[in-house]
C-alpha cells in the first residue's frame, strides 16, 4: 500500500513499519572518529534518542552511508548519515 501526501511518499511494510526517505535535522556527537545521533526533528517534533540498537555502513555510489537503528522508547527508527553530502535522512519508522 502506498500513501501519497503532498510531495512525500510512504510505503507501509508489514503492519507497523513505514519506509521513508526524507531529509531530517539531527543533533549528533562527533567524537574520536565516531558519530552518535542524540535527537532528530521529524514531522514537526523533536525525537530524543534513548538508545542505538544497531549501526552499519552501506554505499550509495562513492558515498559511505552510516545507518543507525534508534529508539526513543516508543518507536524504532532508522536514521542515516551520508558522509559525502553530510546530510541526514530518516529511512524507516515503526511504532
Amino acid at each position: 500500500m502506498i500513501i501519497l501526501t503532498g510531495e512525500q511518499m510512504f510505503t507501509i511494510i508489514g503492519s507497523m513499519a513505514i519506509e521513508i526517505d526524507e531529509p531530517i535535522k539531527v543533533g549528533a556527537v562527533f567524537s574520536r572518529g565516531e558519530v552518535r545521533p542524540v535527537w532528530f526533528s521529524w514531522k514537526g517534533r523533536q525525537v530524543k534518542i534513548k538508545e542505538t540498537a544497531f549501526t552499519w555502513k552501506s554505499r550509495e555510489g562513492h558515498a559511505v552511508i552510516l545507518h543507525f537503528s534508534v529508539t526513543d522508547g516508543q518507536g524504532l527508527y532508522e536514521v542515516c548519515y551520508n558522509m559525502e553530502s553530510l546530510g541526514w535522512k530518516i529511512r524507516n519508522a515503526e511504532g
